[in-house]
């Protein structure tokens, strides 16, 4: 009977002393941990090396590591996505634009009040306002190409002379000269320098005259014979011969071959384009209202004067023609322009006005158009006439 009671007073003292030791435990003070020892690197003592151990990472917490070209910056933020950067385009500079048949000199009478007045000069297209000049030439009417030059000339005094020289574009030495039967009036050159042509006055001194009388000649530049003159040409008219008494040519324009041309022919008050062969002494009238033809350098459009009556007067303004569709373009120059126009390149054309429009003046202007009509015309080259663009 009495062992009942030591055995649980033995129970409750073992009980006592698991708590009280379990009390200890938690309250008493934890030792502070001392530093790592620094690790000498043993690379430098001339030890292998030794990677130190750190815990796997796995993907989900291993941190972006920046692209090489990127630097890296302290983090004021959580770090967003990386925002997609696209270079910007290379600004490359195009080519210079550069007209094909764009010419290296052009040539013009100088009609400056100078010493220089009535000389061949030629400028750079690009600088046009720096001429040189060719003093040993003096002429009303030049024309320059394939090296050879032609150039009309009056001799004036108590009787008025005229008279034609060829020239070498390299020496501007005169290889041929020969008289002419009147006023100068227009000149080409085949683009080969072969074959030349030109037209003078016979009797009058302007196509505004209901009595002027033209020759057009064609002749060789090496010598200055003649091929022949256009009054000897047969003509044909909607594939039928065609021929008056008072038939006029004037403004030869030669195919790039030379073996045929463009010119104006006029017949009872009436001017049509004419194709020319050399060869056969053909034309064929081709178009209406046409004067003073200019090849284009692509062979494909006639530049040239259009007649009309205002106010019972005569104006010309300035039109192309597509040789191909029939289709005319005027062009933006309105004043009124009696000149053989020129190509400056298979865009633009050129031409002479008076310096003064408004007064009469023995002086003119070169000025140049586009050739499809859509922009003004501007001044080319001053105190000048008669440009020859040379290619």
């Amino acid at each position: 009977m009495q062992r009942a009671p030591l055995f649980a007073g033995l129970c409750v003292l073992g009980a006592g002393t698991i708590a009280g030791y379990v009390y200890y435990l938690k309250n008493r003070a934890l030792p502070v941990p001392e530093p790592a020892p620094e690790v000498e690197s043993t690379a430098a003592a001339g030890q292998p090396s030794v990677e130190p151990q750190t815990p796997p990472v796995t993907p989900e917490a291993a941190p972006a590591l920046p692209a090489e070209s990127e630097k890296s910056t302290p983090a004021t933020s959580a770090p967003g996505p990386a925002p997609i950067v696209t270079p910007a385009p290379k600004k490359e500079t195009p080519p210079p634009v550069v007209a094909a048949f764009a010419p290296n000199r052009v040539f013009f009478r100088y009609n400056g009040n100078d010493a220089h007045y009535g000389k061949v000069a030629y400028v750079s297209p690009d600088k046009p306002n720096a001429p040189t000049f060719v003093d040993s030439l003096a002429c009303d009417v030049v024309y320059v190409a394939g090296g050879e030059g032609i150039c009309l000339a009056a001799k004036r005094g108590i009787i008025t002379t005229y008279s034609a020289r060829l020239f070498d574009t390299n020496t501007f030495k005169p290889h041929a000269q020969f008289a002419l039967n009147g006023v100068p009036s227009r000149s080409r050159v085949s683009v080969d320098g072969k074959i030349a042509a030109f037209t003078v006055f016979v009797t009058g001194h302007g196509y505004t005259a209901l009595d002027f009388s033209t020759q057009t000649m064609i002749l060789k530049t090496d010598s200055g014979e003649p091929i022949a003159d256009l009054e000897t040409f047969a003509v044909t008219r909607d594939g039928k011969p065609f021929k008056e008494a008072d038939f006029n040519f004037w403004g030869v324009t030669f195919t790039h071959d030379a073996t045929e041309f463009y010119a104006t022919l006029s017949t009872g008050g009436k001017h049509f384009l004419i194709r020319g062969n050399v060869a056969d002494r053909t034309a064929t009238i081709l178009h209406e209202n046409v004067e003073c033809p200019s090849l284009s350098p692509d062979g494909k459009h006639i530049a040239y004067k259009k007649r009309f009556v205002v106010d019972g007067r005569i104006i010309w303004q300035l039109h192309v023609l597509d040789l191909a569709s029939g289709k005319e373009t005027a062009l933006a120059e309105k004043r009124s322009v009696d000149d053989q126009l020129e190509w400056l390149d298979e865009h633009t054309v050129l031409y002479s006005v008076p310096e003064n429009a408004d007064s009469p003046s023995a002086s003119t202007d070169v000025w140049r158009a586009a050739a499809d009509g859509k922009s003004k015309p501007r001044l080319y080259l001053r105190m000048a006439y008669s440009p020859a663009a040379v290619r």
